[in-house]
């Protein structure tokens, strides 16, 4: 009797953090901005189980996979890497977020390599403002 009850309050607990989840599944676009401060067309595209998200980035000349991502109510983290086409380096993103309905908020921050602490170069921020389109 009391392992049903145990277990009855935790299957409750998991569905009550699943429902506290913000729905993200599906298209989300915006712009981001380029090298030379130009606008890029950017779409995400998400998909989510409970808290667990996946997905995509497409940009214009690249599709790049979302990984470590999760939704926690409106607060959404996921990573997304790089890789130069010349030189093979590769460049990690971390963007987090909050979500608003139908619109997301998202700083995107690199996460700096070795030649950029030891150049103490600066790391940026970006903010990316995304709505849903399906």
């Amino acid at each position: 009797m009391i392992r049903r009850i145990a277990l009855s309050v935790l299957c409750v607990g998991f569905f009550s953090i699943s429902l506290a989840a913000a729905d993200i599944a599906g298209i989300w676009v915006g712009q981001d901005q380029g090298r030379r401060g130009e606008p890029l067309d950017v779409a995400f595209r998400f998909t989510q189980t409970g808290q667990t998200v996946t997905g995509k980035l497409f940009g214009d000349e690249f599709d790049l996979p979302i990984l470590d991502a999760s939704v926690s109510g409106d607060q959404i983290r996921f990573t997304v890497t790089t890789t130069n086409y010349y030189s093979g380096a590769k460049s990690v993103f971390i963007y987090t977020g909050t979500i608003k309905g139908r619109e997301m908020e998202l700083i995107r921050e690199r996460v700096p390599t070795a030649e950029d602490r030891a150049s103490n170069r600066p790391i940026g921020k970006q903010t990316l403002k995304l709505k849903r389109i399906d």
